[in-house]
């Protein structure tokens, strides 16, 4: 059974969802969709990094992937984009790594959906 959680009215935002696991982008991605965002998948690093250069993004989320270190990507991605919120994930316990490099919160898998909600909701309120 899978609960969809609303969250407040998008306006038009974009959400880049980068992760090797397909399971985790297509829950993540129905989580959006379903709350009215538009989605963006990527399922390595290199295409992560040519999506936001050619689209702007309002949250992006990084979970595990193969292609690079994690951390070197999330470094990549705030010296070009420095405001993006950015929700960093990982099956290992990368917290202090991954906050370190830029990112603004993190989940360890395997997160709890409300978890989610309250970060992404807690982003866009402000």
């Amino acid at each position: 059974m899978i609960v969809i959680l609303f969250m407040p009215e998008p306006l038009n935002r974009k959400v880049l969802i980068i992760d090797e696991e397909r399971q985790i982008r297509e829950l993540l991605s129905d989580f959006f969709y379903f709350n009215g965002y538009k989605v963006i998948l990527a399922d390595n690093g290199r295409e992560a990094l040519d999506i936001l250069m050619d689209k702007s993004c309002s949250l992006l989320i990084i979970g595990d992937i193969s292609d690079a270190s994690e951390v070197e990507l999330i470094i990549k991605i705030r010296s070009v984009c420095v405001s993006l919120p950015i929700i960093g994930m990982s099956i290992e316990n990368k917290e202090s790594k991954f906050l370190r490099a830029g990112a603004n919160y993190f989940l360890l898998k395997p997160f709890i959906i409300h978890h989610l909600k309250s970060i992404v909701s807690s982003i866009f309120s402000r």
